[in-house]
């Protein structure tokens, strides 16, 4: 049986006349006849009594004809469903979560989105930006984001530059540097130093650490906090300092300064990219791509060191 003969049946049980229902479908009418004929083989039912002057419905085929009618209707929808979801106007989006480091043009982007496209679901997945580099190749998650130059590393990934900034250092407003207008790289040695991640794959010890040898200054103890929220919550419990981009507003949300550092040689640069997968990248995605790129903050201007 195929959709055909449900629709050329019910032609037919509208009309309740062959010649019309055959004008309506734009074949000849014995054509239609053999098709209603396969359909009652096919079935073991009789669906229509007629004869050379009428139609008419038996009972077996008053009930045939609510469920064809019933299931070319769940046809239609699973067609425009799937229109939808190539047009990118339905299907889920999994995105990478970054926390408060997404503040500044993630919610912008999300209400836009969620204006446009409310048939689509979001979701957010807790992950570091390594992580996130990884689960983009399985497919874990649709959209990510990426610091520094590490989404060149991953071949395969097109990218979006969202926030460009310089670290600076970030304290508790009750920490003493928090009144100050520089702080020289050389007063962080007897700090305890925060950095996100676990030690062999944090980025952000990383680059913590390159700043200091940059500048041949021997760091700080180094203490690993698991996620960036818990980070932020030890810097503004004054259990320790971090290096965070500079752009980043955090004295309303969590009480917590960022003060620009004095360096000579140092490079202070911090980029934050959205990053998705090229090939087989959805419509869905490139959306929201789009509306990332419309909301995305003005770009801070990076100061001399």
């Amino acid at each position: 049986m195929e959709l055909r003969h449900l629709r050329y049946f019910v032609a037919v049980a509208d009309a309740l006349n062959f010649r019309r229902a055959a004008e309506r479908l734009n074949v000849t009418r014995p054509a239609l006849s053999k098709q209603i004929k396969d359909l009652e083989e096919e079935t073991g039912v009789k669906l229509l009594e007629r004869d050379t002057v009428s139609v008419s419905l038996t009972d077996a085929g008053s009930v045939f004809l609510a469920e064809a009618r019933a299931i070319l209707s769940d046809v239609e929808r699973a067609v425009e469903l799937a229109r939808e979801a190539q047009d990118g106007r339905r299907g889920e989006l999994r995105i990478g979560s970054v926390g408060q480091m997404a503040s500044g043009f993630l919610p912008g982007a999300l209400k836009a989105f969620g204006a446009q496209f409310p048939a689509v679901d979001v979701s957010f997945v807790e992950m570091t930006p390594i992580e996130q580099l990884a689960a983009l190749g399985t497919g874990e998650i649709h959209l990510g984001f990426a610091y520094g130059r590490d989404a060149e590393q991953v071949p395969g990934l097109s990218s979006l530059p969202l926030v460009r900034s310089n670290f600076g250092v970030s304290v508790s407003q009750l920490h003493p540097f928090a009144e100050r207008q520089r702080i020289p790289l050389d007063e962080l040695a007897e700090e305890t130093m925060l950095c996100v991640g676990a030690e062999a794959a944090s980025n952000h010890r990383r680059d913590m650490l390159r700043i200091f040898n940059e500048e041949s200054v021997s760091p700080g103890p180094m203490r690993q906090i698991s996620g960036f929220d818990a980070l932020l919550n030890m810097i503004a419990a004054d259990q320790g300092v971090s290096m965070l981009p500079e752009v980043l507003d955090l004295r309303n949300s969590h009480a917590i300064v960022t003060v620009p550092l004095e360096v000579s040689r140092a490079n202070l640069d911090f980029t934050m990219w959205a990053v998705w997968r090229t090939e087989g990248s959805s419509l869905l995605i490139r959306n929201f791509v789009r509306l990332l790129e419309e909301n995305r903050p003005v770009v801070a201007k990076k100061r001399a060191s």
